[in-house]
């Protein structure tokens, strides 16, 4: 388990090898289950939405297989930033990235529940 649900936030993700999933709790009619939302592959980053939001983590982030990830805190993102301007823009198009997907995928269910 690399971020477990509820904590709060101290460090953003980069992955460098190997995937990750990410799972959310939702409630059934005999208690609740684990739910996979995505599936995470070298490149990509996860944790900063609480990170960036100051809010507690929204889901489980897990191993799939032996993982390579670097955490970094605010400070020492803003440090690389300062250096490497380009690292943010990274960052926040995969930010923008993922948060469109997630925006469509209720409304890609609602149409398939109304069909």
């Amino acid at each position: 388990m690399i971020i477990l649900e509820g904590d709060q936030a101290k460090l953003f993700f980069v992955l460098a090898r190997g995937s990750v999933r990410v799972q959310i709790t939702v409630p059934t009619q005999t208690g609740e289950k684990r739910r996979r939302v995505a599936s995470l592959g070298p490149g990509l980053t996860f944790g900063e939405m609480s990170l960036f939001g100051g809010c507690s983590r929204s889901a489980d982030v897990v191993a799939d297989e032996k993982v390579i990830c670097y955490g970094l805190a605010v400070e020492e993102l803003k440090e690389l930033t300062a250096a490497h301007p380009n690292i943010m823009v990274t960052i926040l198009s995969n930010l923008t990235r993922d948060l469109s997907e997630r925006r469509a995928t209720p409304t890609r269910q609602s149409a398939r529940w109304s069909d």
